[in-house]
Parts: structure tokens; C-alpha cells; sequence
């Protein structure tokens, strides 16, 4: 799954786990590979997928627990509901 990513990074809706998470999120030399997508779910680019483009696309899936401290940080069903409303929109 590919997402529209938020400039900001969501760190400040997530990362308030542990300093990793937040400075990870809100990186500004580099595109973060965990950041919060155009629908306000956590996502971890987890690979590339070739696309017609010049550059490859990012794969993204949802994170549940802080892959730092543990921290449960979103609830699966929560994130089923969004993708479930998202498409029957």
C-alpha cells in the first residue's frame, strides 16, 4: 500500500513515546520512513514496488507498536475502520 505523506511527519500526534520515535519522525535531512499518511495512520515504508515513473514507489503498512520502545501507538481496529471508510468513500 502506497500513501500521500504529511510534510510534518506526525510527530506531533505520534512520537510522544520516546525521543527515538519523535526524532525519527521529524527528521529534516532525510525522508522519514516512519510518518503519518494523508489519513492520520502511522505507516512504516516497509519496500520499494516498481512503478511506471522514474522513481520506485514506497510500500507502507500501519504501525501498531513503537518499533523503539513498544508502545502500543495505534489500535488495529481503529486502522481497519479508517481503510474500511476510505473505501467505501
Amino acid at each position: 500500500m502506497t500513501t500521500e505523506k504529511q510534510t510534518d511527519g506526525g510527530a506531533e500526534n505520534f512520537g510522544k513515546c520516546c525521543e527515538e520515535l519523535k526524532q525519527v519522525m521529524s527528521g529534516e535531512d532525510f525522508e522519514p520512513l516512519i510518518t503519518t499518511g494523508g489519513d492520520g495512520i502511522l505507516y512504516m515504508s516497509v519496500g520499494l514496488i516498481d512503478i511506471e515513473e522514474d522513481e520506485p514507489g514506497m510500500v507502507d503498512h500501519p504501525v501498531f507498536f513503537c518499533p523503539f520502545c513498544g508502545t502500543k501507538v495505534q489500535d488495529p481496529e481503529k486502522v481497519r475502520e479508517l481503510f474500511e471508510d476510505s473505501d467505501n468513500a
